[in-house]
């Protein structure tokens, strides 16, 4: 954006001045935010209620003894998935639990919140038998808890009633012909252990199961003994319904806000708002990503379920963490020795993020998010922003952001210890800044828009709705335009490089970077873990995959000035791209091995090329430092589409296939196939396909074959095994290591959409 757009942007803005709520985000205060449950809601609001869904069969003993809840507990469990979400009003979840023998259906819909109150909320669980020759009887928890230390529930007849968020009532509605067996539970627990639902659920049965163990009599069905005690405990803070099924059966449970003036729900009106908002969905989704015209029906749905599958990961976390920010004592080197740690919880904080997987990595990543939130700003703009409003409150006096937010007792109790401390010297890839530059495209788009108003025959009113919404995009740049750069120059001063100590020849003597934190197999912080380093760490070492995404930091940092208006920050931050691109050539090409590489010391003291083929080779490709014309880029491309090296039928290899450590040991950046590097590939691919230079006819071929490859990896594995993977395997595209692996994962739909 020239300084001339920026110039208009604030002409326009002073033609109104902005009218906002108080509060802008009322529509995302409720939502599934503990994503780490097959289902949980909350508000994103510390210290106020959290809710969750259990259930077990009653068809026997044994099958009442493992009782669902967390996602990472899912033996017997074929599928979960997000069918529908749109990470604000509603969503629609599909389980299959083969060991159970149902299919269940767990929908939520929201209301009332658009008017700057919390609104609300109703709930639906739905079962159906998949297999009516086998036993099915089910019981289903749905419990509420309140993290507030001073708060208490009260019931009156079948509902719940507390003050949290401005006072709410909570109750069920049977669908007509079901007779279930109903229970229910009151307690006090402490406030920080509210989360732990299945273990005060089996604590309220205990007393009554240890009876019977002692009785000589004999035991009566499952279904009847595995019931809460229908305890209603004054002063509690902890409530749990049940309701025990014999065959299929659903039930709604409504959530009503004291402060709106919204008629209450019925079942009718859950089923219509439901019906409603799916139709908006799709109709958006179409609208955004336009993917009916290139893929059949089948592929499109499954696009869908994918993309609803990343807002579905979206959680809410609060809490404190741990640090250890003691000075490292070992002459800059910063190894990474967890075992050390000597960590202090600092906070609480807040974090609203998306998250990798819900079973196995339900939190925050710094370098993740980034990915995340390229998705997200393509689909609501607005939501991508406030997640990385949130991330940017993280943002410490020295503009450090931790790389793992793991915040809270429930988000430490899914994390082994030596993994839970964060290091302030330690950085991961600066993907987070995308958010910018997708709010920044959006912003741009506005802007054109406005100005085609402006100069058309628009009326006062469109003029005045353009500036509100502008100036409102503006100001919420311009408040994060400083912790980012601190945090930009938090990157420059701790993870910078040494060039003339080793008598490096550059452009710029001060721009090389080495990742802080690695240890002798494996560099945690680069994101690309036991990707092959040289083999003895060293403090001269620089590494070219950070050297790019400073690059790639500088670019972002740029733009953002430019929109602000800010000229002079512009113009150092092109002299730093500039100067960081030169510096790839000079400092990481091999000219004999025509390879992008790290360098090291020797035992003399002597600077070398540390030279591994893969991903790291090609980060001055993927992140565009290359001019068209360059040498390096066809050199880049030539190694990309070698066979016996990356190029593969399902994607490109993280390592050369013809490289010594490929496949061996953890093997886990040592050839799979990761979607958000072939991401950032093809986004290359397409960027010097269509610009000048001789190298415009590979990339472009290289981009059409590579895009078909990737789309056809995720999707056929998605219908092989219903759900999306971490990587998938260099040799056959079989999905690999966690799954649901609902994050970055999910940009095979950007793919099909062909968003960069």
């Amino acid at each position: 954006m020239t300084l001339g757009w920026a110039v208009w942007l604030l002409c326009l803005c002073a033609v109104v001045a902005p009218t906002l709520a108080a509060d802008v985000n009322t529509s995302t205060i409720w939502g599934t935010y503990r994503p780490q449950l097959f289902f949980g809601l909350r508000p994103r609001v510390p210290r106020t209620l959290v809710t969750g869904l259990a259930w077990f069969s009653t068809a026997d003993y044994e099958h009442a003894s493992v009782l669902r809840h967390s996602a990472s507990d899912n033996d017997g469990i074929e599928s979960f998935k997000w069918l529908y979400h749109d990470g604000r009003n509603f969503g629609v979840q599909e389980i299959i639990d083969r060991k159970y023998n149902y299919r269940l259906e767990t929908s939520f819909v929201k209301a009332g919140h658009e008017h700057g109150q919390p609104g609300h909320w109703a709930v639906r669980v739905r079962g159906t038998v998949l297999d009516d020759s086998k036993p099915a009887q089910l019981s289903t928890f749905f419990y509420v808890g309140s993290e507030d230390s001073e708060a208490s529930f009260t019931i009156q007849g079948e509902q719940l009633h507390g003050t949290e968020l401005g006072g709410f009532s909570l109750r069920t509605q049977e669908h007509p012909g079901q007779t279930p067996m109903k229970a229910f539970t009151t307690m006090r627990v402490p406030s920080h252990n509210v989360w732990r639902g299945p273990d005060h659920i089996l604590a309220d049965m205990r007393p009554h199961l240890q009876a019977m163990a002692r009785s000589q009599e004999v035991w009566p069905p499952a279904a009847e003994a595995m019931q809460l005690t229908n305890n209603s405990e004054t002063q509690s803070n902890w409530y749990a319904l049940q309701r025990t099924y014999r065959g299929n059966f659903t039930y709604d449970i409504m959530l009503d806000s004291a402060l709106s003036d919204l008629d209450r729900w019925d079942s009718d009106a859950v089923t219509a708002a439901l019906e409603q908002y799916k139709r908006a969905f799709d109709a958006k989704f179409e609208k955004t990503f336009a993917l009916s015209s290139s893929f059949s029906p089948k592929q499109v749905t499954y696009a869908r379920e994918i993309h609803a599958q990343l807002l579905g990961g979206i959680g809410y976390y609060h809490g404190t963490c741990l640090v250890d920010r003691r000075p490292a004592e070992d002459n800059g080197l910063v190894l990474h020795n967890m075992e050390d740690a000597q960590p202090e919880e600092e906070g609480p904080y807040s974090l609203l993020t998306a998250t990798p997987s819900r079973t196995f990595f339900p939190r925050g990543f710094y370098w993740d998010e980034g990915f995340h939130l390229l998705q997200l700003g393509a689909w609501d703009a607005e939501l991508s922003m406030e997640l990385l409003e949130s991330w940017t409150s993280l943002v410490d006096s020295d503009g450090w952001i931790a790389r793992e937010q793991i915040l809270g007792e429930e988000a430490r109790s899914q994390v082994p210890g030596p993994f839970q401390t964060q290091y302030p010297l330690y950085a991961n890839p600066p993907t987070l800044v995308w958010g910018l530059q997708a709010y920044v495209r959006g912003l741009e788009t506005q802007l054109a828009e406005a100005q085609e108003n402006v100069e058309g025959t628009s009326g006062l009113s469109a003029l005045e709705a353009d500036a509100a919404m502008l100036s409102r995009m503006y100001e919420r740049l311009q408040a994060l335009y400083e912790p980012w750069q601190r945090h930009y120059e938090w990157f420059r001063r701790t993870q910078r490089g040494q060039i003339r100590q080793w008598d490096r020849k550059a452009t710029a003597r001060h721009e090389g970077y080495r990742w802080r934190g690695r240890s002798y197999t494996h560099v945690l912080t680069s994101g690309l873990d036991d990707y092959p380093r040289a083999a003895t760490p060293h403090v001269g070492e620089l590494h070219v995959d950070l050297h790019a995404w400073m690059g790639s930091f500088a670019r972002s940092m740029q733009q953002l000035a430019q929109v602000l208006g800010q000229v002079d920050d512009a113009l150092e931050y092109g002299e730093h791209l500039e100067d960081i691109a030169a510096n790839a050539v000079d400092l990481h090409w091999n000219e004999q091995d025509g390879l992008f590489c790290d360098l090291s010391v020797d035992s003399d003291d002597v600077s070398y090329f540390e030279c591994h083929a893969g991903y790291v080779s090609l980060f001055p490709l993927m992140l565009r430092l290359l001019p068209a014309d360059s040498a390096q880029l066809g050199a880049s491309l030539r190694l990309l589409r070698d066979e016996t090296q990356l190029w593969s039928p399902y994607g490109i290899r993280s390592l050369s296939k013809r490289h010594p450590l490929f496949g061996t040991e953890e093997d886990y950046w040592r050839g799979a196939i990761w979607l958000p590097i072939n991401y950032l590939l093809l986004g290359a691919l397409r960027h010097y396909a269509t610009g000048p230079g001789p190298h415009a006819a590979d990339a472009r071929a290289a981009y059409v074959d590579l895009r078909n490859n990737l789309v056809n990896t995720v999707l056929e594995e998605y219908e092989r095994t219903g759900y999306t993977w971490e990587q998938f395997d260099q040799a056959t595209g079989r999905g690999r290591r966690n799954y649901p692996f609902t994050g970055w994962t999910s940009l095979v739909v950007l793919i099909m959409a062909e968003i960069y």
